[in-house]
């Protein structure tokens, strides 16, 4: 009986704790983060543009969730430097809102691939 007792105490704790953190992979009603982002955000579109010229190789254009904020990333084998290609809304990179680079990926989960392609 005290084994159920406290198996019944440990399943309301981690429930409880499931309770605390949006871990769901809903999309974000922002315009800035929909699949027509792209096209429709001057900034973006410059950025993804460059990266569609011949010979550039794959590119991934990716939507995350790092401490319930969106972010667009940018993935090219090519890029040294990938921080510098993971913006929010505005177009600021996560380097320039001073979040690590390890800290990000450690804790993002990728909501949806908005556009994959060989260039």
């Amino acid at each position: 009986m005290k084994n159920y007792l406290r198996l019944a105490s440990l399943l309301l704790i981690f429930s409880m704790n499931a309770c605390t953190e949006d871990t769901s992979n809903a999309l974000p009603t922002n315009p800035c983060f929909q699949k027509d982002a792209i096209a429709e955000l001057p900034w973006l579109k410059n950025v993804v543009t460059d990266f569609q010229k011949p010979k550039s190789g794959s590119l991934e254009v990716i939507l995350y969730v790092y401490k319930n904020q969106y972010f667009i990333g940018l993935l090219n084998p090519s890029v040294s430097s990938p921080a510098s290609y993971i913006y929010n809304c505005n177009g600021d990179s996560i380097s320039k809102l001073n979040i690590g680079y390890n800290q990000f990926m450690a804790e993002v989960r990728t909501i949806e691939v908005l556009l994959k392609g060989n260039y």
